[in-house]
């Protein structure tokens, strides 16, 4: 699965961290300072992406939702230092709009799966 993320740096310190393979073309964003790298979005939760994150960065990593969708928590459980906005923290403690079947219907959607992936273990995270 170590061919799902596509990492494009921006500059010394900027990543792009890509899932194209997914039709939601899913992008979240590293910024590396000078005591803490701050993860912008943790993408699908197809794959790991803090196995990814680590090799850019040394320093401890904080994730941050722009809003609270699936597709941009995905990775948010690898993450223990993580924010959201107030105003959507019910719909992580269990007051999301969507079914977790619903969720799973739109993780396979028009999605090149990694081999071996089994949309049943996907978990929404809460």
């Amino acid at each position: 699965m170590n061919d799902w993320f596509t990492i494009e740096q921006i500059d010394e310190e900027t990543y792009i961290i890509s899932e194209y393979r997914h039709w939601e073309e899913t992008h979240c964003y590293l910024l590396n300072g000078n005591k803490y790298s701050l993860l912008i979005d943790t993408g699908l939760g197809i794959c790991n992406i803090h196995d990814e994150v680590i090799n850019l960065t040394d320093n401890p990593i904080i994730a941050v939702a722009t809003h609270i969708h699936w597709d941009h928590i995905g990775g948010h459980k690898f993450f223990p230092d993580f924010y959201a906005h107030q105003y959507e923290l019910n719909w992580l403690n269990g007051e999301f709009p969507l079914t977790i079947k619903q969720i799973k219907d739109m993780v396979v959607d028009r999605c090149d799966l990694p081999k071996g992936y089994d949309v049943n273990e996907y978990k929404f995270f809460q």
